[in-house]
Formats: C-alpha cells, sequence, structure tokens
C-alpha cells in the first residue's frame, strides 16, 4: 500500500562476509528495514540482498542491480534503505560518489539505526558515519594483512590452493592433488628439456590427458603461469618477499630454476641418440668386434633402402644388412624367449601370494598408526574446546589446530589399504603380461610410438644384445624372461625364486 505521501523505497542489504550468511544478519536486517519503512510510510518497491561479497562496490551485483533499479524513472525510488550507513560503502570516497548519483535521480539514502537525514545536521552525521566506516574497514583490512602476513612467515598459502594441491580440510595448508600433481611435475620435468615452447608444451599436456578445474582444456597462459609459479618448489613468493613453504613442494628448487633459465629457454632439436626408423640401433652390438650397430639408408636411383650396420672398418665380419631382414631375425627371436601361459599362470600365483603374505605384517603397523590417529583427532577436539572456553586467541587456536590437523595427514598417509593395493598388482600384472605373453606382436605393434617401443626393448634387454652372422646370441634378459629361460629347464624352480615380486617397505 502506497503512503499518503506518495513515498517509494528499496531496501538493501549485506553482510560482512560469506561466513555470516548462514547466521541471522541478513534476515535480522531486512526484517528492521521493512519495519522502518512501514514506520516512515515508504513503500518498498524491491529488497535487493548481496550474500557474503565484499563491501568493494566493484564486487556487489546486488548492489549495482539497486542503483540501477533506482535510475529508472518508471520506478520512482524516493529512498535508499539500508540497515546501517557501513552497509552502503565501507569507502568514504565510493559513498559520496554513489550518493551524488542517487542525487542525481532524487533517491535519499536512509539508515535504520542511524540519524541521517537531508538536513544539515543529518548531512553532518552522514559524514561522520561515512568516515568511520571507512577507518573501520581499514582496521579490519590491516588486521587481515598482518594475520595473513604471520601465517605466511609460518610457510602457510593463505589464499586458494593453486593448481596441483588442495587443503584436506579448512584452514589446513597445501598439500599435493593426486589428480593435477603428475601433470605439473610431468610439465617442469618436459619444458626442463628445451624441446618445448609454451604452445608445444599446453599441446603435449593436453594430449596426456590433462583438463582444467572447470573441465575444458588448458591454454598457453596457464601453462606459463604455472612454469613461472615458485609455489611448486615450495617457495611463497608474495608482496615482494619470500619464504619458504611449510608444505610438501611438487619439484625440486634445480628443476624450478632450469626451466627459468633465460626466460622462454628453448634448445634446438637435439640430435637423436634412437632413430625411430632404426629401433635396434645401438641396443645390437656386433657379435665379433663389439661394436655398436647403427642404421642409414642408402640412396638408389628412384628410392633409398635402409640398411644396418656398423663402422668398425677393421671388423671382418662388418656388413650391411637389409632393415626388413634383420628386424624379421629379431622378431623371430622375440618369439623364442616368449613366456608360455604356463609360466604366466605360475608366476602370477606367486607374486600375489607373496604380495599378500607382506601384507600381513603391516596389519599390526596399521592398527597402531590408526590409534595414533585417534588420540590425535581427541586432541584436535580438545583444541576446539579450548577456543571455546577462551583458553587459546584465535591465531594459537589456527596454530595448533594446523599443526595437529597436519599430523594427522601424515599418520594417513602412513595407512596402506591391503585391498586397493592387491587390486593394483593384479591390474599392475595384467598390464604387464599384456604387452609380454605376445612380446614379438606387441614390439610391432608400437611402431608408430617409436619412445614406447624403445621402453619396451629396455624391459625385455638388461643389456645389449649380440648378432653373430646370421642369429642372435644369449642376451642378459629383464628377469621376467631371465627366469621363464630357467623354467623351461626345471619347472619348479620358479617356487624357490625370489628377487621377483615387488618389495614393500616398513
Amino acid at each position: 500500500m502506497q503512503s499518503p505521501e506518495g513515498k517509494t523505497g528499496i531496501i538493501y542489504c549485506r553482510v560482512s562476509s560469506l561466513e555470516q550468511v548462514d547466521g541471522t544478519s541478513l534476515e535480522s536486517q531486512e526484517k528492521m528495514c521493512n519495519e522502518y519503512a512501514k514506520r516512515e510510510n515508504i513503500e518498498v518497491k524491491k529488497v535487493f540482498i548481496e550474500r557474503g561479497e565484499s563491501a568493494k562496490t566493484t564486487d556487489r551485483t546486488e548492489f549495482i542491480k539497486a542503483i540501477s533499479f533506482c535510475s529508472d524513472k518508471k520506478n520512482r525510488i524516493d529512498c535508499f534503505i539500508v540497515y546501517k550507513v557501513d552497509r552502503f560503502a565501507r569507502n568514504q570516497a565510493d559513498h559520496t560518489s554513489v550518493r551524488q548519483t542517487l542525487k542525481k535521480y532524487k533517491t535519499e539514502l536512509r539508515s535504520v539505526t542511524e540519524p541521517i537525514s537531508e538536513t544539515p545536521m543529518g548531512k553532518m552525521m552522514e559524514g561522520i558515519l561515512s568516515t568511520f566506516a571507512e577507518f573501520d574497514n581499514n582496521i579490519r583490512t590491516e588486521r587481515s594483512v598482518n594475520g595473513m602476513r604471520e601465517r605466511i612467515k609460518q610457510g602457510v598459502w593463505v589464499w586458494r590452493a593453486p593448481l596441483g594441491y588442495k587443503r584436506v580440510s579448512r584452514g589446513d595448508n597445501l598439500t599435493p592433488d593426486e589428480t593435477y600433481a603428475p601433470f605439473i611435475r610431468m610439465a617442469f620435468e618436459e619444458y626442463a628439456t628445451g624441446r618445448h615452447t609454451f604452445k608445444s608444451l599446453t599441446e603435449f599436456l593436453n594430449k596426456k590427458g590433462f583438463i582444467t578445474r572447470q573441465g575444458g582444456k588448458a591454454i598457453f597462459q596457464l601453462i606459463e603461469k604455472i612454469i613461472k609459479n615458485p609455489i611448486y618448489c615450495g617457495i611463497i613468493r608474495v608482496w615482494d618477499l619470500e619464504y619458504k613453504a611449510a608444505f610438501k613442494p611438487l619439484i625440486n628448487e634445480d628443476l624450478f630454476y632450469q626451466c627459468q633459465e633465460g626466460g622462454r629457454r628453448h634448445k634446438n632439436s637435439p640430435h637423436l641418440v634412437h632413430n625411430a626408423e632404426f629401433p635396434l640401433r645401438r641396443l645390437v652390438l656386433c657379435g665379433f668386434c663389439k661394436a655398436a650397430m647403427t642404421g642409414s639408408n642408402s640412396k638408389g636411383r628412384s628410392r633409398k633402402y635402409p640398411y644396418y650396420h656398423h663402422h668398425k672398418q677393421d671388423c671382418t665380419h662388418a656388413k650391411f644388412i637389409p632393415k626388413e631382414s634383420f628386424e624379421q631375425i629379431f622378431v623371430e627371436y622375440l618369439n623364442e624367449i616368449n613366456p608360455n601361459f604356463e609360466y604366466e599362470k605360475a608366476f602370477r600365483a606367486i607374486v600375489l601370494d607373496i604380495w599378500k603374505n607382506n601384507f600381513k605384517k603391516f596389519d599390526g603397523n596399521n592398527e597402531k598408526i590408526r590409534k595414533e590417529i585417534k588420540k590425535l583427532e581427541e586432541e584436535r577436539q580438545r583444541i576446539f574446546e579450548f577456543h571455546r572456553t577462551g583458553v587459546y586467541t584465535n591465531a594459537e587456536f589456527i596454530d595448533q589446530k594446523d599443526s595437529i590437523c597436519r599430523r594427522i595427514v601424515q599418520k594417513e598417509a602412513l595407512l596402506i589399504d591391503k585391498r586397493n593395493q592387491e587390486m593394483n598388482m593384479d591390474e599392475a600384472l595384467d598390464y604387464c603380461f599384456s604387452f609380454i605373453r605376445q612380446t614379438a606382436k606387441s614390439w610391432l605393434e608400437l611402431k608408430t610410438e617409436p619412445e614406447k617401443r624403445l621402453r619396451f626393448q629396455k624391459l625385455i634387454f638388461a643389456d645389449n644384445i649380440e648378432f653373430c652372422e646370421d642369429h642372435f646370441g644369449t642376451a642378459k634378459l629383464t628377469p621376467i624372461y631371465s627366469i621363464y629361460q630357467q623354467y623351461l629347464v626345471d619347472p619348479s624352480l620358479l617356487l624357490t625364486l625370489r628377487g621377483v615380486e615387488p618389495r614393500l617397505t616398513d
């Protein structure tokens, strides 16, 4: 119902922080503003509520909407009602500027709890209150900054966790994020090689499955920002100061500074030790002079002819072997050393059995750690009690709580989930034998992925392999293949072999 005087108004409510949103502050403000409007015969056209945003005008979306609503001549707003002047602005310059804007729209500022008006006395009171509001805001800001500075000196990151880190609980220091940390390490390691620009590194990471927190692909500006951020090597650099972080860095300082040398430092593409066209070069030695075999193309009239050979001129057995023939002999050799199904079954059973037995001795340790965690959680609860009763100040409470939380996290990291680990070992064996059960076929299929093919060769051969005349000699194989050779001679030998299973440390 409109007042006899025809006055209209809007109500604007705001809380100082997100913590107040869940309380009664907004409800109380709105209620008292409505009661004020009723007493003053002001028709409330609309209520604008700011939920937990900053006092800065640029951060207040509802405040901007309220001013815009007043600017519309159709709305005819006479009064802008707030609970207190400091709800309107925390800065005298902003206060004066916005008041001048409202004055153009013939809208007066009204405070429910303070005697401001368009009279000389009311204007003086408004000026005093806006000045004190700014003073109060400055004091709060100074205290907040000082508190942040003290936390930073202790090695605590006080802002939102950077990509690659997370917080286990509110108020804790940073801890590596298992989802993003591997990508951050990969980014630094790849960039340190000198092979990448920020753009090519971004493309590389996206192909590896990197996605942003928003679920999209990375852009090179994000990757550049990551590479230049010292937080990842445990250095907090803010306000022209530098502090050692109290949380675990994702990389070491040497790697970080290696990536900073010379700004966008990129070396020319390094000389390829391994050539994708000749995957066996340097792996295979001449069985007579022990020189490493290499590969090259011989030019014919209309095409190139690839050969394996070595350069030792005084070797009487040096010769050029066509690439296709040489690699076919290698494939036949891989078929000879390929483990059979019976060996795979026995190997898998023994490794899993040893793996399970190793975990039994950890049960006692796990129980001990769980008891220690329980005690720490009880101690954390006491800290909350001390804070509620005033024994601890806010700063002391935060320090004590952070310390306890860190210790709990450290203890929890020591716990071993036996079931998950067993499952992971089974998956690891599946993955391993998916390549090994058809060694030759796997080697051929990796033709399009030369780096993986080279790594696969290292998983087969513990050292170089010799080539004599037209066949490969006895090679030093990695355990899973060398044990198979012994297994062929004596199948019962596998039961007594040790050293093939993954080891756990106490």
